[in-house]
């Protein structure tokens, strides 16, 4: 079965975006000008999740370029990510953190630390030097305890919802995620607090 189905292809969007773009890295903050400690963008809680979930703006980028790097856009170790970007990852994240929760819910789909370890390798692998990949964790301050817990919930939620979705052609596929995770969406309480639009900013 083609790997992230359904709302994936939002985070392929993102992709989009990105493509045939020369990345440099993002510049920092002008000098004296006052700095936005965080940005909380989305409040999450899926059925019978034992607490909301916090989105902040940073989590979001740093998922973004986590999810975009391990499918093989490297470019997004280093590009600034715009306000469309970001969107189309928002709703992707929503997505993945309402299923992750589900899936941790109904105690299906554990991931072996095998499992994880190879994730995590691949992951690694996709920078042409280690110290490439370590200016990665640097550049945003992840550990690789964060990394590995991030890619820990992609790997659960992917077969979950492989599980759930089946095999077939990829358009009904595509539908039965886009009905299953609509589904999730109606139980749960979702709230955007930033729609990412440039007309906010």
């Amino acid at each position: 079965m083609t790997r992230m189905v359904g709302m994936w292809r939002v985070l392929a969007s993102i992709g989009c975006v990105l493509a045939g773009t020369a990345f440099a890295e993002a510049p920092p903050p002008a000098r004296g000008q006052p700095a936005l400690v965080e940005e909380v963008v989305a409040v999450v809680r899926g059925p019978g999740a034992p607490k909301a979930r916090i989105v902040t703006l940073t989590r979001l980028e740093e998922e973004a370029r986590i999810a975009l790097v391990s499918r093989g856009a490297i470019g997004a170790a280093v590009a600034p990510l715009d306000r469309a970007a970001l969107r189309a990852a928002l709703v992707w994240l929503v997505d993945q953190t309402l299923l992750g929760d589900e899936a941790a819910r109904l105690q299906v789909f554990e991931v072996e630390q095998a499992d994880l370890d190879a994730e995590v390798q691949r992951f690694r692998e996709r920078f042409a030097r280690p110290a490439d990949y370590r200016a990665f964790l640097d550049r945003f301050e992840l550990s690789e305890e964060e990394l590995a817990r991030v890619l820990r919930r992609t790997l659960r939620v992917q077969r979950y919802v492989e599980s759930r979705a089946g095999a077939g052609e990829p358009a009904a596929v595509e539908r039965k995620v886009r009905s299953m995770v609509e589904d999730l969406r109606r139980r749960s309480e979702v709230r955007i607090l930033d729609d990412l639009t440039e007309a906010k900013r």
